[in-house]
């Protein structure tokens, strides 16, 4: 297999083990991905860089969907929306790797000040974490447009 379209495959398969909530090492996604573990050495040198790709991978998806909402509370719901489809990965981009720097860069573009940025998407990770904690909580569809919503206006202080 073509390099690129190896690297791809093996990205896919460790993300579906995140998904499922099941270990990413080299001998599960050799045997999900049907290929020789020996031809992972190449593209990735251990199971955890294969594991930060998934997470770049992931936030990069994140990224397009929270800069192709219209406006900082669409940019929110964003955001909280790829958290609660991606539970397991969003956990992981946080944990496994240190997101929190191109996190607070993304929201940057979302609202100018640097504060008001940083003030949003600590807000958005508290309710998307906590989502993720509480799954079935029916107070989360109340809860979130209006923390999205006074985060946004919120006064500086």
């Amino acid at each position: 297999m073509n390099r690129p379209g190896c690297r791809r495959l093996i990205v896919a398969v460790a993300t579906a083990l995140v998904d499922s909530d099941r270990a990413v090492t080299l001998r599960a996604v050799s045997r999900e991905a049907g290929l020789p573990t020996s031809s992972i050495y190449p593209q990735f040198p251990d199971a955890e860089a294969i594991l930060q790709a998934v997470c770049h991978e992931a936030f990069h998806e994140l990224e397009a969907a929270v800069l192709g909402a219209t406006g900082p509370y669409a940019a929110g719901l964003a955001y909280l929306d790829f958290a609660v489809a991606h539970p397991r990965r969003y956990r992981v981009m946080f944990g496994a790797a240190d997101l929190s720097g191109p996190a607070l860069r993304l929201f940057t573009q979302v609202l100018a000040d640097p504060d008001r940025a940083m003030t949003f998407w600590l807000g958005l990770h508290g309710l998307a974490d906590q989502r993720a904690s509480i799954r079935r909580s029916p107070q989360f569809a109340v809860l979130a447009p209006r923390l999205i919503t006074s985060l946004i206006f919120r006064e500086s202080p």
